[in-house]
């Protein structure tokens, strides 16, 4: 994610700082947002969506990593999660074709949950 835009007069302006809450926040709406785009007319999606928001009222947990000092550097890091999957196999608990339960670690917690969709 970047830490500024450039703006209608095509000159680059930075922001400084984002707040985490915005972010978290935002986050879960860009997410969510895509589920309903996704499934407009699904009752289980507006369900799914409803109750995500009550889950998480703070928003989803993001990862805000300080700012990398190089070009080469923010590559390095973008690259050791494009070569991996969205969920490691050794996470996955069970699968029967349909729904799938893993665990994860609560980063917010440390806790060990258990999750099925």
């Amino acid at each position: 994610m970047t830490e500024g835009a450039i703006d209608k007069n095509k000159i680059w302006k930075e922001v400084g700082f984002i707040p985490y809450e915005y972010l978290r926040k935002a986050w879960q709406k860009v997410l969510l947002d895509l589920i309903k785009q996704k499934y407009p007319r699904s009752i289980k999606a507006k369900v799914l969506i409803n109750k995500l928001y009550r889950r998480y009222p703070k928003g989803f947990y993001v990862y805000a990593k300080r700012r990398m000092e190089s070009a080469k550097g923010a590559a390095k890091y973008i690259g050791r999660y494009l070569a991996r999957p969205a969920i490691a196999e050794y996470r996955i608990i069970e699968y029967d074709g349909e729904r799938v339960r893993f665990w994860y670690e609560d980063h917010e917690t440390g806790e060990r949950k258990e999750e099925e969709l």
